[in-house]
């Protein structure tokens, strides 16, 4: 008879706590995306494809963006949208395109919050990235010889 290993001591992961600090609410969280979104926009790489997503009226992307990060980061349940079908539908972005994206990102974070407040938004954007990239470039079964 074989027995079914059993993980008694198995530890679920705690769920991320709203980060509750002085400075961090909807406005502050509007100014990073816009700051950020400003900057993507002049980067000779990611400008466009920003660019060919969103024509006219930036300002539906940044109310929407704003929404997704005060889900993230405050625990609001503002942002209803689906991130992953969005991303995949963009048929020229790369891997590397991440990179740039986290650099502007952290950079943009850097200016506006402290130290301990910007490692947090950056922690979350680098593990949004990774998930994101896993869904957008890893295939189950594929190898450099497909």
């Amino acid at each position: 008879m074989t027995s079914k290993p059993v993980f008694p001591d198995r530890v679920r992961p705690v769920a991320e706590q709203p980060l509750a600090r002085p400075g961090v609410d909807r406005a502050s969280i509007g100014l990073l995306v816009r700051e950020f979104y400003s900057g993507v926009r002049k980067d000779e790489r990611l400008g466009p494809i920003f660019a060919r997503e969103i024509t006219g009226d930036w300002e539906p992307h940044l109310e929407k963006m704003t929404d997704f990060w005060c889900s993230v980061i405050l625990k609001s349940g503002d942002y209803h949208g689906r991130p992953v079908p969005a991303h995949l539908k963009l048929k020229d972005v790369t891997e590397a395109d991440f990179s740039i994206w986290l650099a502007l990102f952290s950079k943009t974070a850097s200016e506006l919050f402290t130290p301990e407040i910007a490692a947090v938004f950056v922690e979350r954007a680098e593990r949004i990235a990774a998930s994101l990239k896993l869904a957008m470039f890893f295939r189950l079964g594929s190898s450099a010889s497909d």
